[in-house]
């Protein structure tokens, strides 16, 4: 019986003292990967224009009025650092834009869109004007 609450004792005295070994966390690592101000918006969306340089997305304001975003093909399928995303589907929410920005800097757009084509949110943009300075877009405006 001594023998028993001898090692009841010393099996108690090991597993209170494991903490003490455990690996002290980075502090200065974990504050520059998490993020300490992350905000997104949902914007519902009115036609999204196709483009070969990339899509067009009308969406209304908080003004009630038309505005228009240029998202560059660029962004797309870049992997874990791709600044857009697609995303198809037939929800009722749909179709809509979510904007990400982290830090107070823009981080990433999603887009998601009925997955039919023949669907009145499509349109395909006029391959006859010059749109390469409207594609050609670094940042995406915080007033929506």
């Amino acid at each position: 019986m001594k023998r028993a609450g001898m090692v009841l004792a010393a099996g108690l005295l090991v597993m209170s003292s494991l903490p003490l070994f455990a690996q002290q966390a980075n502090t200065n690592a974990n504050a520059n990967s998490n993020p300490k101000d992350a905000y997104y918006k949902s914007v519902p969306v009115i036609k999204v224009w196709m483009h070969q340089l990339g899509y067009m997305v009308q969406f209304w304001t908080s003004k009630s009025q038309i505005a228009e975003i240029y998202i560059p093909l660029t962004w797309f399928n870049q992997g874990p650092n791709s600044k857009a995303d697609i995303i198809y589907g037939n929800e009722p929410g749909y179709p809509r834009l979510v904007i990400f920005w982290v830090d107070g800097k823009f981080d990433h757009i999603n887009l998601y869109v009925l997955d039919s084509y023949n669907s009145l949110t499509w349109g395909v943009l006029s391959q006859a004007t010059d749109l390469t300075s409207k594609f050609d877009v670094q940042d995406v405006p915080k007033e929506f």
